[in-house]
């Protein structure tokens, strides 16, 4: 998948120094505000899905006794993760499938990465494969007008980091939803949106 190796050789360059770079600073917002939203109990079990140098899932982690995970395709990014946070599984791993066994999962994270796969409903299907009953995936994604929807779409084609499409809170809703997910919460809180779906 094309999208999908541009993707790792991308954040496998910024790895060492992402968050200090443009990308980190973008999209820290977003985990703060995931942070803030993200509702977690003691014995639960997290993984967070592009999980990048493993600030979130860390943070995540530090609010509640819990079974931490975080996956990214990048082997340089769960490197970088491995080495500043302890007490989490760091696995190299595409975001389909999800290297992990049926009903086994209380809540998949996603931040600022959605855009980046390539087989969007795929994704959502498997968290519905991988979650128990009740569980939760949060999305957090960068909420833009129409307009310039539009015109970064268009020039995703071209880009070698990777970015697949960007998606409306409908559209992005509308993947969950068509996997049997409830969708729980949209917040927004522009350019940041979070979708909370819902496990039935």
């Amino acid at each position: 998948m094309k999208k999908t190796e541009q993707s790792r050789r991308s954040y496998n360059k910024k790895a060492a120094d992402y968050e200090n770079i443009h990308d980190g600073r973008v999209t820290r917002p977003l985990r703060r505000m995931m942070l803030d939203i993200i509702e977690v109990q003691d014995g639960q079990t997290v993984v967070d899905v592009a999980c990048g140098t493993g600030d979130l899932i860390a943070a995540i982690s530090r609010k509640a006794d819990i079974k931490a995970h975080g996956i990214d395709i990048a082997e340089q990014m769960i490197k970088v993760a491995k080495e500043t946070y302890q007490g989490i599984s760091y696995k190299v791993s595409p975001a389909t499938p999800l290297p992990f066994e049926n009903a086994t999962i209380d809540i998949i994270t996603v931040s600022a990465a959605f855009h980046h796969f390539e087989e969007p409903q795929e994704f959502a299907n498997e968290c519905g494969r991988v979650l128990r009953p009740g569980g939760k995936v949060y999305i957090g994604e960068f909420s833009v007008s129409p307009a310039a929807r539009h015109i970064m779409n268009f020039f995703a084609r071209f880009v070698r980091t990777g970015d697949v499409k960007i998606y409306s809170d409908d559209e992005l809703a509308a993947f969950f939803t068509k996997a049997g997910f409830i969708i729980a919460d949209i917040r927004m809180d522009k350019p940041l949106m979070v979708l909370t779906c819902g496990k039935k």
